[in-house]
């Protein structure tokens, strides 16, 4: 039989799954960050300027 003071193994594997969950989250919110700002950048580019603008 098993000995009852032995403690169960402890993984490691875990750890690294988890890093690499927080890691694809990160990564995905920042690729979109800069996705919308890239894509508000050519949107005001290319926006017609204001009616009240003054004009020279």
């Amino acid at each position: 039989m098993s000995d009852p003071t032995v403690p169960p193994p402890r993984y490691r594997w875990p750890y690294f799954v988890l890093a690499g969950v927080v890691l694809f989250i990160a990564l995905g919110i920042f690729w979109v960050a800069l996705a919308a700002k890239k894509i508000e950048q050519q949107r005001d580019f290319s926006s017609p300027l204001p009616s009240t603008a003054p004009v020279h």
